[in-house]
């Protein structure tokens, strides 16, 4: 697959029939496209879950204040128990993969820890769980 026909970095939008209960009516940001499959985030399906509950459940301390009431994100049926967050792109941490040069992912502990002090990236969005799809299988769909 040439970077070209690659879907990273592109939004899906669920088109109006679709039915699968899993991505109706989303919107889902693709982090990953290439010959091994694709790995993406929804973006438009919030949980009740803040952060700070989060924070709370992962034993991590920190002064959120109003961050702490940002909303997690149900990012797809794969690992929903995961954390991922999706946020501007900065010096990485233990886990991330740039996705675009302004946009990464993350699933190390190290971001959550940093945005409970205050020190995290400036944009971010966290959710549990991913959309995933084997090697032809996000193709054959679409």
């Amino acid at each position: 697959m040439t970077e070209t026909e690659s879907l990273k970095s592109q939004l899906l939008i669920a088109m109006p029939a679709l039915e699968d209960p899993n991505f109706a009516r989303t919107v889902t940001y693709i982090c990953e496209h290439g010959d091994h499959g694709a790995m993406g985030i929804v973006l438009n399906r919030p949980t009740d879950l803040r952060l700070a509950d989060v924070l709370k459940h992962m034993e991590i301390e920190g002064g959120l204040g109003a961050a702490g009431e940002q909303i997690v994100y149900l990012g797809g049926p794969v690992e929903e128990e995961r954390g991922f967050v999706l946020h501007t792109h900065t010096d990485p941490w233990d886990s991330t993969l740039p996705v675009t040069s302004e946009i990464s992912i993350t699933t190390s502990r190290d971001i959550l820890e940093a945005m409970a002090d205050g020190d995290g990236p400036g944009r971010t969005l966290v959710a549990l769980g991913y959309a995933g799809w084997g090697a032809g299988q996000l193709e054959k769909e679409l």
